[in-house]
C-alpha cells in the first residue's frame, strides 16, 4: 500500500467524531495520571462524552448529511437513454484472501452495486464499469464477478483506491462520452467537483441516502441511546466535508499561486 495512500487514511481518522473522542479520551487518561489540573481533565472528559453523544444518535448525523444530499435527486430512466457508460464508485470492499465473494462487500457498496445492476436492466446498451480496489488488493474485480454471477456484464478497474484516483484513471476513457455515476447521495457532491475539476460532466444517480437511516421523525425515545451506526453514519459525513474543503482549498491556493 502506498505510504500517501495510508498517512492520508490516518490523518483522516484522526479527524473524525470517533478518532477525536479516541484522542480526547487519550487526553484525558494523560492528564488522570500525570496532571495537576483536574478542570482540565473534567473540560475534555466532558467534550469527549458530549461528542460521542452527539455522534452516536440520529440528531448530528441527520443535520451533516441533509446539505450534503439536498436536491440530488434520482433521473427518470428516460433521461438516461443513449448513455455509453454506468460508472459504479463502491465503498469498501474487502480484498484480503480467503474470504466468499458475498463477505467482501460493504453494505453501502452493495446498495451502489445493486443501484447499478438496475439501470443496466433498464439500459441494456450502456457499459457497467465497476472502478475502486481494495486496501488489501483486489476490489472491483470481485464485484464485476458479482455481476456475472446474476447474469450482468461488467468492466472492472481496479488499479484506483480513492475518489480523484478513480477521476484521473477514467479521464481518457470517458472524454467525450456520456456516462452515469453511480454512487452515494452524500458521496457525490465531491465527486461531482473532481469530475467536473477534470474536464467532464457525469450524470449523479444517487443509489442510496444516509439521511434516511439517521431520520429521527417520528421521534421514538430509542433515538435518545448511541447507537455505533449513527456514529460511522457520522464518519462518512465528516470525511465528505473535508474531502470538499480540502480539494477547494488545494485549488484556490493552486490558482493564486500561478
Amino acid at each position: 500500500m502506498p505510504i500517501g495512500f495510508l498517512l492520508k487514511k490516518i490523518f483522516l481518522y484522526l479527524l473524525y467524531p470517533s478518532g477525536l473522542v479516541f484522542l480526547l479520551l487519550l487526553g484525558v487518561s494523560v492528564y488522570a495520571l500525570w496532571g495537576k489540573r483536574r478542570g482540565r481533565r473534567r473540560a475534555f472528559l466532558f467534550m469527549a462524552l458530549f461528542l460521542y453523544y452527539l455522534a452516536s444518535t440520529p440528531f448530528l448525523p441527520y443535520f451533516l448529511l441533509q446539505p450534503l444530499e439536498a436536491g440530488l435527486e434520482r433521473p427518470p430512466i428516460e433521461t438516461l437513454r443513449g448513455v455509453d457508460y454506468l460508472v459504479v464508485l463502491p465503498a469498501r470492499i474487502y480484498g484480503a484472501p480467503g474470504l466468499y465473494l458475498e463477505e467482501r462487500f460493504s453494505r453501502e457498496t452493495l446498495a451502489r452495486w445493486l443501484a447499478a445492476v438496475r439501470l443496466k436492466k433498464a439500459l441494456p446498451k450502456a457499459h457497467l464499469l465497476v472502478v475502486g480496489g481494495s486496501w488489501e488488493g483486489p476490489g472491483s474485480v470481485y464485484l464485476a464477478e458479482l455481476s456475472r454471477e446474476f447474469g450482468v456484464e461488467a468492466e472492472f478497474l481496479d488499479t484506483p483506491r480513492d475518489t480523484i484516483s478513480s477521476v484521473e484513471a477514467l479521464k481518457t476513457k470517458l472524454s467525450r462520452k456520456r456516462f452515469v455515476i453511480i454512487t452515494s447521495a452524500h458521496h457525490l457532491r465531491r465527486t461531482l467537483y473532481l469530475f467536473r475539476r477534470a474536464g467532464l460532466e457525469p450524470i449523479p444517480y444517487p443509489a442510496v441516502y444516509l439521511s434516511h437511516q439517521s431520520r429521527f421523525r417520528p421521534f421514538h425515545v430509542l433515538y435518545l441511546l448511541p447507537d455505533p451506526v449513527y456514529l460511522e453514519i457520522t464518519d462518512e459525513a465528516v470525511h465528505e466535508y473535508l474531502g470538499l474543503i480540502f480539494y477547494h482549498l488545494r485549488d484556490l491556493l493552486w490558482r493564486r499561486g500561478r
